[in-house]
């Protein structure tokens, strides 16, 4: 696949990404560390961030976190009464953030960290009743040392998830999924079928003159 240039919104995040140290921030209410060189939630280019994040219902049980980076979706989850949650990530230095939000926010006992890519590090007998799947959006071929954080080729990452998650999936559990306007919905919508899962709900937005969907996604029966 030829290189392809990413839309102006995502090349500012890039940047965004790069030049900002370590610092806190508030996030909808809670303290939030993040790092440098971390997916980061107080960025005006992280808007799936918010839309996730708010979504998530009270009490939602027991929570995967896929790609966790600074732990934001972890944090929430367990304040509005999940009763445990594992956040995974492949990037040493999203584990690290994650950690450092968890010891901030004393929350060891309920969160645990774990490298995982995808499901590799998930046990055949561990069921969730909420999956939070922030992915890269971008179907992009662009080399960044950041792309993995954005970019989706050929929505490989994609297809990876969705061919699995059924089967650490409770009967009535969920996936979010962000889409919109950068991402390759049309491909996300042949995965959902091809994989057997049902559309419960798309929540929309509108951002710097884009749109931003989030699919909510359960089992079929």
């Amino acid at each position: 696949m030829e290189e392809t240039k990413p839309q102006e919104i995502t090349l500012n995040f890039i940047k965004d990404i790069q030049t900002r140290e370590k610092r806190t921030t508030e996030f909808l209410g809670e303290k939030i560390i993040i790092h440098k060189n971390v997916f980061p939630v107080d960025s005006p280019f992280s808007h799936t961030t918010k839309i996730i994040a708010k979504e998530i219902p009270k009490n939602p049980g027991v929570v995967l976190d896929i790609g966790t980076g600074t732990g934001v979706f972890s944090i929430m989850a367990v304040k509005k009464g999940a009763t445990k949650v594992i956040a995974i990530d492949i990037d040493e230095n999203s584990l690290k953030n994650t950690e450092a939000n968890v010891k901030f926010h004393k929350l060891k006992k309920i969160i645990e960290i774990r490298k995982s890519d995808l499901f590799n590090n998930i046990k055949e007998n561990e069921k969730f009743d909420l999956m939070l799947a922030n992915l890269p959006l971008a179907d992009v071929n662009y080399k960044t040392p950041l792309g993995h954080f954005l970019f989706d080729t050929n929505f490989k990452l994609h297809e990876r998830l969705l061919k699995s998650a059924s089967d650490y999936l409770n009967i009535n559990g969920k996936i979010f999924i962000p889409s919109g306007d950068i991402a390759n919905e049309k491909k996300l919508n042949e995965l959902i079928k091809k994989y057997n899962y049902k559309i419960l709900e798309i929540k929309e937005d509108t951002f710097q003159n884009l749109k931003w969907k989030l699919y909510i996604l359960g089992k079929n029966d």
